[in-house]
């Protein structure tokens, strides 16, 4: 989805040497799986020494994404504009879109994306193209399941747990696909984790995934995903006596034991009234499968 922030920044009298407009796109990261959100923030920065209005004309903005390697990039559909806005002389705007839907990104390899702004039909400013990669990554879990949709019909999806690594920089993702994989229904970032131990993955009794992994030597992030692929909430938990566990009982509800709950920043929802729910041990089977 479409973010927009409008920074107001004085800009020196200088650079307007540079042209009316300096137009620059930047990516969060530069490696995406397929079908993961990949916001660009297109920057905008007015050097015309007039006000400038922005939106009032259909296409004043677009992108363009390359392949590297030779192959062509459909476009499935055109970007959704954000609405009129203005930015005054000697300031600069940024604009965020989310271009995965918009293209056809399933093939892995290297891309290049550029934002082009348009004044008018012979007025135009195209920023710099900036390259990412899309991969597969590394597969280490997965699972089908069965949800109902809106209209009462039984579906079968799967969750998959991957993980990539950038240099030191250990990530792990869920992504929610149908049966056969063939169409992603939602890619979500679950954070950093570590090399040396393997994330514990289990699918309760509403077709939720659980996801408890380890981030550093004695802190462990546990993730709750809805069969949609959305984040329901995210606790931390510190190593103690017992490390942290996923367990699962007879009725098929699923928790956390072990270890104590450390209150973090990054929970959600962050001021949460209850904790995840609670079983007896001795009720409890491990649920840790390994890969298929």
């Amino acid at each position: 989805m479409k973010r927009f922030l409008l920074l107001v920044i004085g800009l020196s009298i200088a650079a307007r040497l540079l042209g009316q407009l300096d137009v620059r796109v930047t990516l969060p990261q530069d490696q995406y799986l397929p079908g993961e959100s990949i916001e660009a923030a297109v920057r905008i920065s007015n050097f015309s020494g007039r006000k400038i209005n922005f939106g009032a004309n259909p296409g004043w903005i677009r992108f363009n994404v390359e392949a590297t390697e030779g192959f062509i990039v459909n476009r499935i559909s055109e970007i959704q504009e954000s609405g009129e806005f203005d930015l005054e002389s000697s300031t600069r705007g940024t604009i965020r879109y989310d271009i995965q839907p918009h293209f056809d990104l399933s093939r892995p390899g290297r891309y290049r994306v550029t934002a082009i702004v348009r004044l008018s039909d012979t007025d135009e400013y195209a920023s710099t193209a900036v390259h990412f990669e899309v991969f597969r990554g590394t597969r280490l879990w997965e699972r089908e399941f069965g949800v109902v949709d809106n209209t009462g019909a039984a579906l079968r999806r799967k969750f998959l747990l991957q993980q990539t690594t950038n240099l030191k920089d250990v990530r792990l993702y869920v992504r929610v696909t149908d049966e056969a994989e063939t169409a992603t229904i939602k890619v979500l970032l679950l954070g950093n984790t570590v090399s040396f131990s393997r994330p514990a993955c289990a699918v309760d009794r509403k077709s939720q995934l659980h996801v408890l992994h380890q981030i550093n030597a004695d802190t462990y992030r546990y993730h709750l995903i809805g069969p949609d692929g959305a984040l329901v909430f995210r606790h931390s938990y510190e190593f103690t006596e017992r490390r942290p566990q996923l367990r699962v009982n007879e009725g098929g509800d699923v928790a956390v034991i072990g270890g104590a709950r450390k209150r973090s920043a990054n929970d959600l929802p962050q001021e949460a009234k209850t904790d995840v729910p609670s079983i007896k041990p001795d009720e409890a089977s491990v649920t840790n499968s390994p890969p298929k």
